[in-house]
């Protein structure tokens, strides 16, 4: 058994690495985590007999029902009972993403950010610097990373010119788009499994964050504009349609806009009044705009060259291997927890550490080299929920505000680790150096600096 959890261990370690290394070796990151997700389940089917009689000793006893166990019996309550219930929690964060990435790109596709270009449209590199910042940090909360990055790095494309001032703005995306994940329970697909699986409220869990990420937030910036001289290097003029080739009017975008985002905003409202999935009502929301859009576009739904424009690219491709990316990690991670490698390692910690600020750093520390969703849902299982109200484990506890904090920052300091931070670097082309010597140092400060406020508020 013993030699079987170290394969397991050492395949989802070489899946990391692999991922974490896709700037250079080219493989597809969702291949990799699919691949992983189905042959550490396999192991496991190794000694599967012995794993549930340490790990689910009850639970396998009340299937049996009195029954001799057998090798058939293990597989099915494998199957069903062990391996089925890290399917259903990916499957309702995927379906959440689904939901909540389509909505943005209806957006979008209707021209509702188009305007920004226009009103982003300055001078003054500085005051650009935090209008992007603040902007980014506010749409990351209610969608993922990735989508909000590639959102506001094509808005950026459009109005500046110099890449030596994108690749600063890039940077300020990158970790507006982290911290502004991090501090809601829908911002992000870490943060919104903590709150499938119960560990955390939305409420509760905002308002223990908001200062700390604000905070890192603000210190990031000010260091950053220390490096701005001079002004925006404004592209002289749009590409096409001077930024703006929708058909609808003023307030068709508006309505579309507010429905969205407030629909976004109103989904912790509707698990908490109906106890249904969170999902449940991303999928109602995304109808509400689908529907909304189609009335105001009626004239146009039978026009080719309108039905070429509306093909969802993202929601077929990007969203797509993103979904299979995330379900072949929890997967991976869930067959890690099962043969008790993660039990181990927290009890390890707990006995050699005892404090949540180091497990913290240390998820974080990791998560800046190797992929911080695997990180993250890794910390996520190392220690379960406590029945304990003062806990740090417990429903709400610090632990689980602190976990996604540290893995947002270290998952920023070198871009590699994320994918939010991949996109980054393929669309400007950033260098390592100019990394380390710009950019890493000054989120250590706006890390540390978020400890700091998250230590005193806790």
């Amino acid at each position: 058994m013993l030699i079987t959890t170290l394969i397991i261990v050492a395949v989802l370690v070489f899946a990391l690495l692999v991922m974490s290394t896709e700037q250079i070796n080219h493989l597809n990151r969702a291949a990799v985590a699919m691949c992983c997700g189905v042959v550490v389940w396999v192991v496991y089917m190794l000694h599967a007999g012995i794993y549930i009689h340490l790990v689910h000793p009850d639970e396998y006893a009340y299937f049996l029902s009195g029954t001799a166990s057998n090798t058939d019996s293990v597989k099915f309550f494998v199957a069903n009972n062990v391996m089925l219930p890290y399917v259903e929690q990916a499957c309702s964060v995927i379906l959440f993403l689904i939901a909540t990435n389509t909505i943005v790109e209806v957006l979008h596709n209707n021209g509702v950010f188009d305007s920004l270009v226009n009103w982003l449209r300055m001078r003054n590199s500085r005051l650009f610097l935090w209008i992007i910042s603040l902007l980014t940090f506010a749409i990351s909360a209610n969608v993922d990373n990735l989508t909000t990055v590639v959102l506001m790095l094509g808005i950026v494309s459009q109005i500046v010119r110099s890449h030596s001032q994108r690749i600063v703005y890039g940077s300020v995306i990158l970790i507006s788009a982290m911290l502004g994940g991090c501090f809601t329970v829908i911002g992000d697909m870490t943060s919104l499994m903590l709150w499938v699986r119960g560990n955390v409220t939305p409420t509760h869990y905002s308002l223990g964050l908001i200062l700390p990420a604000l905070t890192s937030l603000c210190v990031f910036n000010m260091l950053v504009s220390t490096r701005l001289k001079g002004s925006v290097e404004v592209v002289s003029r749009f590409n096409k349609f001077e930024g703006d080739d929708s058909y609808l009017a003023w307030w068709q975008k508006a309505l579309l806009l507010v429905v969205g985002i407030g629909g976004l905003w109103f989904i912790p409202t509707f698990h908490f009044v109906t106890k249904l999935p969170a999902f449940l009502g991303a999928l109602c929301v995304l109808s509400v705009v689908w529907i909304i859009e189609g009335f105001c576009n009626l004239e146009r739904n039978g026009n080719v060259l309108f039905v070429q424009r509306h093909y969802f690219r993202n929601t077929e491709f990007v969203g797509m291997r993103m979904i299979l990316y995330f379900l072949g990690i929890s997967l991976g991670v869930g067959a890690l927890t099962e043969c008790g490698a993660l039990m181990w390692l927290g009890n390890q910690l707990d006995y050699n550490f005892h404090n949540i600020y180091i497990y913290g750093v240390i998820t974080g520390v990791i998560s800046s080299v190797l992929d911080n969703v695997p990180v993250m849902m890794t910390g996520m299982n190392m220690f379960p929920v406590d029945s304990v109200a003062e806990s740090d484990f417990a429903v709400n506890g610090a632990y689980w505000q602190l976990l996604p904090y540290c893995c947002a920052m270290g998952g920023s300091l070198f871009f590699v680790a994320s994918l939010a931070g991949q996109a980054v670097l393929q669309v400007e082309n950033m260098k390592l150096m100019w990394m380390l010597k710009h950019y890493t140092w000054r989120v250590v400060c706006a890390w540390g600096a978020g400890l700091l406020v998250f230590w005193l508020t806790h």
